[in-house]
């Protein structure tokens, strides 16, 4: 007999994870608020709020308050590569600050040249979380590297600045703080990002945020409807 798998699953907004709450409620047996379960999964849904602050704080809690078999993160972001539709799903295989330093006329001085981290400080990896072991193996997702910043990218310097410097796909407000925190804990854990945006100067008008949310979900009710 295959054992229930308590997952929990963290977004920042409510509206990029409602139609997976939809589908749960009417697919799973509702536990409390946020919490479903099924003969498979235990499933608890936070949401955690916009940024890294907001994420590691509420993720500190539920970590602390229940024990989990796996966490899922799910959110849209911006990419840098153009080349990949909007709206794709794909996962995060690392993550890295982007934004955590300082500035010295036009030049930025990142959190390890000031000297007050170390690349290699547990659990950075040459100054990236990497994600070696993915939940259910990425869930059949492409894994990409991935920056989390607190200002997002939209200025033609910074975009260069960044792509150059990290090599990044994708970029968030969150992914960092979630990384950190399932390391620490020995959580196997996975990022996962649908495409709403380039990340080009800000352009409200070409984002398709409808588009990731909806391809974001549908991924997420496939795997839990296997």
């Amino acid at each position: 007999m295959q054992l229930m798998k308590n997952l929990l699953i963290v977004s920042a907004t409510e509206a990029e994870i409602l139609p997976l709450l939809r589908f749960l409620e009417a697919n799973f047996r509702t536990v409390a608020q946020h919490s479903f379960q099924n003969e498979r999964y235990s499933v608890d849904i936070l949401i955690s709020g916009v940024g890294m602050m907001s994420t590691a704080y509420n993720l500190g809690v539920a970590l602390a308050r229940n024990t989990y078999d796996a966490a899922l993160q799910a959110g849209i972001g911006g990419c840098f590569d153009m080349q990949l539709p909007l709206g794709s799903v794909l996962g995060v295989a690392s993550e890295c600050y982007a934004d955590l330093g300082a500035e010295n006329r036009g030049a930025y001085i990142d959190i390890y040249e000031l000297g007050f981290l170390q690349k290699d400080t547990y659990p950075f990896t040459d100054g990236k979380l990497l994600n070696l072991k993915p939940f259910e193996a990425g869930m059949g997702l492409d894994l990409v590297p991935a920056i989390s910043v607190n200002t997002v990218s939209g200025h033609s310097p910074t975009i260069a600045a960044r792509a150059g410097r990290y090599g990044a796909v994708l970029e968030s407000m969150e992914g960092i703080a979630f990384h950190y925190a399932c390391l620490q804990q020995q959580l196997p854990f996975l990022q996962i990002r649908a495409i709403s945006n380039y990340v080009t100067p800000r352009d409200r008008d070409a984002w398709q945020i409808g588009l990731a949310i909806r391809n974001l979900n549908q991924h997420l009710q496939d795997f839990f409807s296997k």
